[in-house]
């Protein structure tokens, strides 16, 4: 199977093939923590293809000798983050005038609009949920978004077709809309004491990590914690099981 049918293949998967293929190569039970969902989200959104990652990962495993550092394991995937990153720039450096992966319009057959639906109406529960146990200053913003959701199902259920990219498009922008008012409503303060709980866990890796991909972790990082905080689900496809 060649990389972009395998890329197309898992594209949903995205989250979970990478966390599947660190834990078993890590050979132990665990799961991954918050900081390393921020960064796999990072790397979905900088466009890096599936079997980059996934190859980076075995790279960085089959390179990792812990008899010479007194039997450690590797215990997150930022440990793979250099190597991911710099893969991807070969990667891209021998694709020059070729698209990186992505959603398309035909992306849409890998669904059917049954299972769209049902996705679309466990996200609009999980809002419905939250709505119950939010603060005033919340409440707005989930009734919006409530509503939004609602207009998107009723859209989806009269297309004749579907078209993924507009899809993930609407919910991206629900979300992103979600995530700036839960930030409004857990005021500066507590941003920061999150941003700092991040910082201290990324401090052994900031040395190795470019500038802007340390800043969009730590805010990823931020945003998962306010997600949890809130009971907020995540509404974009890559969450469809």
């Amino acid at each position: 199977m060649s990389g972009e049918s395998e890329d197309k293949l898992n594209y949903y998967n995205y989250f979970t093939e990478i966390e599947e293929a660190f834990v078993r190569r890590r050979g132990a039970p665990m799961l991954i923590s918050p900081l390393d969902w921020a960064l796999i989200e990072q790397w979905k959104q900088m466009g890096i293809p599936l079997h980059i990652v996934l190859r980076s990962i075995d790279k960085c495993f089959d390179s990792y000798d812990e008899r010479l550092r007194h039997g450690r394991k590797i215990n997150t995937l930022l440990y793979c983050q250099q190597e991911v990153l710099a893969s991807y720039r070969e990667y891209l450096e021998s694709q020059v005038g070729a698209a990186v992966n992505g959603v398309s319009a035909g992306d849409g057959a890998l669904f059917t609009k049954q299972r769209l639906m049902e996705y679309l109406t466990s996200c609009r529960e999980g809002l419905s949920a939250a709505l119950l146990g939010a603060n005033d200053s919340l409440k707005e913003a989930l009734e919006r978004a409530l509503g939004r959701l609602g207009e998107v199902i009723s859209v989806l259920d009269k297309a004749p077709a579907i078209d993924a990219e507009r899809l993930e498009h609407e919910l991206t922008a629900i979300e992103e809309d979600l995530y700036e008012q839960m930030k409004c409503a857990v005021g500066a303060e507590q941003i920061e004491i999150l941003r700092k709980e991040a910082e201290r866990k990324m401090r052994s890796h900031k040395k190795r990590m470019e500038k802007e991909v340390y800043e969009q972790t730590v805010d990823k990082y931020v945003i998962n914690r306010l997600r949890e905080l809130y009971r907020v689900p995540r509404l974009s496809l890559f969450y469809m099981s």
